[in-house]
């Protein structure tokens, strides 16, 4: 009887602490990006209307014709509607990322995958259990920062 439960808690304590172990390495995030109500007024006007995810990607392209691409945007999960903020400031050439995600452990994972692929994070927001990210290239987040902090986005807090 005892080896039995000595396994069981062997195989629980094993169970629990291996993601631990394995997440040791990689980078979390300690603080999204601070939103300033101070600017709530300028972002609003610069912000496209809300709409669905399809229609956004089809925004996107029509903005990326004029060149203007996106440097912010924001997701109202109740609705699943998005709006965002162009610019013709600044430009991504070795590309960008924009994301949803819907808990923190998804947001995390995916701020992992981004590293791992060369890019890091411009902002990361949080909106109750949903994060909202862009990513850019090492090369032009100096860039991007300078636009996110003249809309009030602050920069996020990244923990490795």
């Amino acid at each position: 009887m005892k080896t039995r439960t000595f396994l069981q808690l062997g195989l629980l304590l094993t169970l629990f602490t291996t993601p631990l172990l394995q997440a040791k390495d990689e980078a979390r995030i300690s603080y999204p990006s601070k939103v300033s109500s101070a600017k709530a007024k300028e972002r609003e006007k610069l912000l496209s209307p809300w709409m669905g995810g399809t229609e956004f990607d089809k925004h996107l392209g029509d903005m990326e014709k004029q060149n203007k691409q996106l440097i912010y945007f924001e997701y109202d999960g109740a609705k699943d509607l998005w709006r965002g903020i162009t610019t013709s400031a600044v430009r991504f050439d070795s590309g960008y990322t924009y994301w949803t995600m819907i808990s923190e452990l998804e947001a995390a994972k995916k701020l992992n995958d981004e590293l791992k692929a060369g890019h890091v994070p411009a902002f990361i927001c949080r909106d109750g259990n949903t994060y909202t990210m862009l990513f850019v290239h090492p090369d032009h987040l100096a860039a991007a920062r300078k636009e996110l902090e003249a809309l009030g986005i602050g920069e996020p807090k990244i923990k490795k």
